[in-house]
């Protein structure tokens, strides 16, 4: 949609350089400016967006919105870029959400599983055509899933989405969104119709300073949300939430929870647990394992059936909900070792995963084996606890590289093998390598879970970023073998 220099004016709340007539798009990359562009000069936590200008204006940006003057440059100041994106975005295409009800899934962990858990109940309602997908693990619609980037994409990603959706005939749409969603105006300017708190742990305080920051953060987003609010009660963090946001439903095992779980307890296919609320109760049946994901299946079952989703629809739909990639995702079981790939990367995330192994192995006579390791540039302190939730619950811990991004792996598996019983660890930094190691020592009775990387494709490390997928990297060790 073109702007006008009226509407930019509107928009930006501030004076538009003269010769500006209108722009027909908007880029916070220059690399993705097209003539008649606006380029958003967004300060980076590594580069000012500024440096960039030249190479915008080269590639035929009609307009930069940038925090200051840049000579020689058609500028338009405004206070936050971030803000002045999100709305620029928004303004581009349309506004697509004002035609969408987006429901808002946040949390620490259980974010993409709740997720896809209501997504899966959604389109068994309206039609899979007329449901969208956005999570960490990738972009669903139109029967087409791409892999994403990072969790809630920026802001120009997140409105072309949301704008392709509509044309496709999307009509609801589950959004993952995270706290640097939030805190970086990714998601500002969407019209969300409902919203869902799963829990909330220790997780990026290299952005939030503090886990109050880190909650607040969360928090703003049943601020902006209209319909549904469903928080989970399990810790104190929704406690508080479900005390200070009116109109707020809850979830969990509490018994004051207006959704309150029940009679949890394995089955053939999974698990088996009971819904308790106003209504009556409601036996949900999932192929998920272990305590988390009953939560997780519980909260996307509570926020649908707030919506006015049917029993049956809802039961059925979380029966034969599909494999979340990189979510306690069996890679291999074939007469060995079973072997999990999962997401997990949090000291809580990590023991919820390892505790369910751990009762997967005792009913196998086996022990369990762990590859793990923590992202460099973020929060340190999680580090030395992820290595003693590990030596608490596993056999033998094969400690390795997440993704370091810039600093030393060497450095960060000594952080994390700091909290872990020497007796029972070992380092083996290359990633591929410390896979083979679990591997090669796992007996058939045995639990080998990879955690760390999940569903993605790529690690980063100091030297660039490399090809690199959990499940395929197992598969094709299990081939060599």
């Amino acid at each position: 949609m073109i702007l006008d220099r009226a509407r930019l004016a509107r928009i930006l709340e501030v004076k538009i350089p003269s010769g500006v007539d209108a722009i027909r798009g908007v880029a916070y990359d220059s690399r993705s400016v097209k003539p008649g562009f606006a380029f958003v000069a967004v300060p980076g936590f590594k580069r000012d967006g500024a440096e960039f200008v030249p190479e915008a204006l080269k590639r035929g940006a009609s307009l930069v919105v940038a925090e200051r003057e840049v000579p020689g440059a058609p500028v338009a100041v405004v206070p936050d870029s971030r803000s002045a994106l999100a709305a620029l975005a928004a303004a581009v295409f349309g506004e697509p959400s004002r035609k969408l009800d987006v429901y808002g899934v946040t949390g620490t962990n259980g974010k993409t599983t709740t997720s896809y858990a209501l997504h899966a109940i959604l389109a068994a309602a309206v039609g899979p055509e007329a449901c969208g997908l956005i999570t960490t693990a990738g972009t669903t619609y139109g029967g087409e899933f791409q892999s994403a980037v990072r969790t809630t994409p920026e802001a120009v990603e997140v409105q072309s989405t949301l704008a392709r959706m509509l044309e496709q005939g999307v009509r609801q749409v589950v959004m993952e969104v995270s706290s640097h969603g939030i805190a970086l105006k990714r998601v500002a300017g969407i019209r969300f119709c409902g919203a869902l708190f799963t829990n909330l742990s220790r997780d990026h305080l290299d952005l939030h300073g503090s886990m109050e920051e880190y909650y607040r953060t969360k928090r703003e987003l049943f601020r902006w949300s209209e319909g549904p609010k469903i928080v989970g009660v399990e810790d104190a963090w929704g406690r508080r939430l479900a005390g200070e946001i009116a109109g707020v439903k809850t979830f969990g095992t509490a018994e004051e929870a207006d959704y309150r779980i029940m009679r949890a307890r394995p089955a053939r296919r999974g698990t088996i647990f009971t819904l308790r609320y106003a209504a009556g109760e409601l036996e949900i049946e999932t192929p998920l394992l272990g305590p988390y994901n009953v939560l997780n299946v519980a909260g996307a079952a509570a926020f649908a059936l707030e919506l006015g989703v049917g029993t049956e629809t809802v039961g059925g739909a979380l029966l034969s909900m599909p494999q979340v990639p990189g979510r306690f995702e069996r890679v291999s079981a074939d007469g060995g070792a079973e072997v999990i790939v999962d997401y997990a990367h949090t000291e809580v995330g990590l023991e919820a995963v390892l505790k369910v192994a751990r009762g997967m192995a005792e009913s196998r006579g086996g022990r369990v084996i762990c590859v793990f390791g923590a992202a460099g540039e973020r929060d340190g302190a999680k580090r030395p606890l992820m290595g003693r939730v590990a030596s608490r619950l596993v056999e033998r811990s094969i400690i390795t590289t997440d993704d370091a991004y810039s600093e030393d792996p060497a450095k960060i598996a000594r952080e994390v093998a700091a909290g872990a019983d020497p007796t029972r660890s070992e380092i083996v930094l290359d990633r591929r390598e410390a896979i083979r190691r679990a591997l090669e020592v796992a007996e058939p009775s045995d639990v080998v879970v990879v955690a760390g990387k999940g569903h993605e494709r790529v690690q980063h490390l100091p030297q660039g970023d490399i090809p690199f997928h959990d499940a395929s990297v197992i598969r094709e060790l299990l081939e060599e073998s």
